[in-house]
């Protein structure tokens, strides 16, 4: 229905591969995933058996190495078999990107042989139940230094992966310094560390197979265990993980979008004896459809190749219009597949009302539209504007 950008024949490969993944295995489970708010334990299996959990890892560490555009057509097609498995890999990817960026030699060869050779799974765990990313977040999890390391206490929620992740990937504070700036801290801790505990047990409207437990960390990290200098992923560009939220939400949105069209060519209602597909309120609704998502598509495309290449302005301006669009369509294109599907659209029998459900996560998930509003705003008026800000 819409055609991919220019690919090469290893880049199209990729995603066919994913693709049919997704539509094979992934699909049939995401409506159990759902009513139980369970991870997709087999889903990610299936990742690790086929070699795909190094998506984005470099070559020269063992993984795929895919680039951007290739990434967000991957978990594209990941978010149309089942949306927690694309978010959940989003955070997953996104540590990977943070220890290519950060990391020291022995920490990719440590942490990159971990996901490739033993199917590990990283959680990114940055949210806080009294911070907000809307304005500047600030952190009230404390590194305190220890022999060999540090102390780190702080309770994070949103923890998407939930206690299924191998390692958390945390940030905070050192403590005695007065910002992120001066201060901010990140580590990876495994999930073996005393000390964790889940506090919180995630029980949302929608992405419920996402697991994003509420988990308080008390525990000691050794100094090896920490990724970058103070306050060095603050120079890391963090509109990256905006892209795969846009790309999943999309993903949502095409799924809807697909099963709608091919319901309304074969669904008849009597008295007419001619399908949906023949009303001009269904063929009007269907063009809106279709006109959003491929324009949302386009900007996702061209926010993946800006981050290609390199103009970091362009791909911040790019990637938060990329993430508000994408996730504004899920929301409204599913809402329309359930209006055309009349009564039936909002039975679980259908999928609609699952998708519309994981959709209502996009918009406020960081950066929330109303934060990428500000900040596409703020770039088109030249002055300077960053995805997230801490404190």
């Amino acid at each position: 229905m819409f055609s991919l950008p220019p690919l090469s024949p290893e880049q199209h490969a990729l995603v066919e591969k994913v693709a049919a993944l997704s539509r094979e295995r992934f699909a049939p489970r995401a409506a159990r995933y759902d009513a139980e708010s369970i991870l997709p334990t087999e889903n990610y299996q299936d990742l690790r058996d086929r070699g795909l959990l190094g998506l984005i890892i470099p070559k020269e560490y063992g993984g795929l190495g895919a680039d951007p555009l290739t990434y967000v057509l991957c978990l594209l097609e990941i978010a149309k078999g089942c949306s927690a498995t694309a978010l959940t890999f989003n955070m997953h990817s996104t540590v990977t990107t943070f220890i290519s960026a950060l990391g020291t030699e022995e920490q990719k060869q440590r942490y990159f042989g971990e996901v490739v050779r033993n199917g590990r799974l990283i959680a990114s765990i940055t949210s806080e139940p009294e911070s907000s990313f809307r304005d500047k977040l600030i952190l009230q999890t404390v590194f305190r230094p220890a022999s060999g390391g540090y102390h780190v206490s702080g309770l994070k929620h949103f923890c998407s992966l939930g206690d299924s992740a191998d390692y958390y990937f945390v940030s905070g504070i050192l403590e005695g310094s007065s910002s992120a700036r001066e201060g901010l801290l990140t580590a990876l801790i495994p999930r073996t560390a005393t000390g964790i505990k889940v506090e919180g047990i995630w029980n949302a409207t929608g992405m419920r197979g996402t697991i994003s437990h509420t988990i308080r960390y008390d525990s000691f990290v050794d100094r090896s265990e920490i990724i970058g200098a103070p306050a060095q992923l603050l120079t890391v560009d963090l509109s990256g993980f905006a892209l795969g939220y846009a790309a999943t939400y999309l993903g949502i949105g095409e799924a809807a979008f697909d099963f709608i069209v091919e319901y309304s060519k074969t669904k008849t209602f009597k008295p007419s004896n001619e399908p949906l597909s023949h009303h001009p309120v269904t063929q009007r609704t269907i063009a809106e459809m279709g006109t959003a998502i491929r324009a949302a598509r386009l900007l996702l495309f061209d926010a993946a190749r800006a981050k290609m290449e390199g103009d970091k302005d362009a791909a911040t301006l790019a990637a938060n219009q990329a993430k508000y669009l994408c996730a504004e369509v899920g929301v409204t294109v599913t809402e329309k597949a359930i209006r055309l599907a009349g009564g039936r659209g909002i039975l679980k029998e259908l999928p609609l009302e699952r998708w519309h459900r994981d959709a209502l996560a996009g918009p406020v998930m960081p950066p929330t539209n109303d934060r990428c509003l500000e900040t596409i705003g703020k770039l088109l008026c030249g002055l300077k504007a960053a995805t997230l800000e801490f404190q």
